[in-house]
């Protein structure tokens, strides 16, 4: 039932003009946001994100600038709707190419719920980051902890859909080639 709903909704014209929001929202913010990122955090996203170390992120936040950093924190909530309606939207468009009733176009739908679940997780662990930078040498370890495997959800279900789309890019290029010959 969800299944259909999404061969239909939203339209293609709106999945378009939403593609079309998302990328443009991109040019905008990340090349502030990694700017924001670069001049204010001593580690790389990787490091920090992905530390589970209380002890890790409050000596990384003792080197840190940390206004500077939390305004980065903020401002990605633009990149996580820009990269979220990227996702979905080319997921979206992809799984609509692909045969009807086939297992290729349900996984394609599915891989659309995990393009709204990947920036709800980034969203969450920014929440934590947040929580962290209001204390950020006093905090409580496990917010480290639940901070990073939100992070870790967060980069799995995008290595899963993205890795999706590509390969049903090829497909669907090796679909179009094999009915031209």
């Amino acid at each position: 039932m969800v299944l259909e709903y999404l061969a239909q909704k939203p339209s293609p014209k709106n999945t378009k003009y939403l593609l079309i929001f998302s990328i443009i929202l991109l040019f905008l913010v990340y090349p502030f946001l990694t700017w924001l990122f670069l001049i204010s955090y001593p580690v790389s996203f990787i490091q920090s994100q992905l530390s589970f170390s209380g002890t890790a992120i409050k000596y990384f936040n003792s080197l840190a600038n940390i206004e500077l950093y939390r305004i980065a924190n903020i401002l990605d909530y633009g990149f996580m709707v820009s990269y979220g309606g990227i996702f979905f939207s080319l997921g979206l468009i992809i799984a609509r190419k692909l045969e009807s009733g086939t297992i290729w176009r349900n996984v394609g739908f599915i891989i659309v719920f995990l393009a709204l679940i990947a920036p709800t997780c980034d969203a969450i662990e920014n929440v934590f980051i947040l929580l962290m930078l209001s204390n950020p040498l006093n905090f409580p370890d496990i917010w480290a902890i639940t901070h990073s495997a939100f992070a870790l959800t967060k980069y799995f279900i995008m290595f899963i859909g993205f890795g999706w789309i590509f390969v049903a890019v090829i497909k669907l290029i090796v679909i179009r080639t094999s009915k031209k010959t």
